[in-house]
């Protein structure tokens, strides 16, 4: 992953492409909907990191690293460096790709959240009586109820051509990692603390600034 411009806060600002053209269906264990859309992204939020230790992705605009399954007594964060800014678009921005997806206000870390369960988080969990992770509030997004869902691409539901694939969802923690580095032997799960799988997952892509 090479390094790229960094940005402050939140941005809304930046446009993401052509339209779109529908949604991921993935197999068995499922991580989505089938929906179609049709209109153009509008807007992103920047800050987005991928961490090197566990291979997940975080938000670092919280003056906070989270929690990262591959840390420990002294170091328990996620590290951003070597990594570009990706910028995620949330629902209501538009543009093709699978809804559902959410910020975890605990790790930190985006996770696939309308499955049954909330997936296993790997921070403390003083916000929720389980291992599941817990949506953040942000307001910023404007009125939703908990965190934003957010919109990802795919490799075959796109908003045009460009940006990073072989993102994948966790089936055991049902978190988004990168899979790119070493194929299905991925960063560390905070479900078992092994490699993450990628069983039943789509190919997902994101985008840098």
């Amino acid at each position: 992953m090479s390094d790229h411009a960094r940005s402050n806060g939140y941005t809304r600002r930046r446009a993401l492409g052509l339209a779109g053209r529908g949604a991921l269906a993935t197999t068995a264990a499922v991580a989505g909907l089938l929906t179609v859309y049709q209109t153009p992204a509008a807007a992103a939020q920047s800050n987005w990191k991928f961490c090197r230790r566990c291979c997940g992705l975080w938000f670092s605009g919280n003056n906070t690293r989270g929690g990262c399954p591959a840390g420990n007594l002294f170091d328990g964060g996620h590290h951003l460096d070597g990594s570009g800014n990706y910028v995620l678009k949330v629902q209501a921005d538009g543009g093709a790709g699978q809804d559902g997806w959410r910020w975890c206000a605990q790790c930190q870390g985006l996770y696939f959240g309308l499955n049954a369960g909330q997936g296993i988080c790997p921070a403390d969990a003083s916000l929720t009586p389980g291992p599941g992770h817990y949506p953040i509030s942000n307001p910023s997004f404007g009125v939703f109820i908990n965190s934003a869902l957010f919109r990802i691409e795919d490799v075959d539901h796109r908003d045009g051509p460009g940006g990073q694939s072989q993102w994948r969802w966790c089936v055991k923690c049902a978190g988004l990692y990168f899979d790119g580095n070493s194929p299905g032997a991925s960063g560390v799960c905070p479900a078992d603390h092994r490699n993450h799988s990628r069983a039943g997952s789509g190919d997902y892509v994101l985008r840098q600034l």
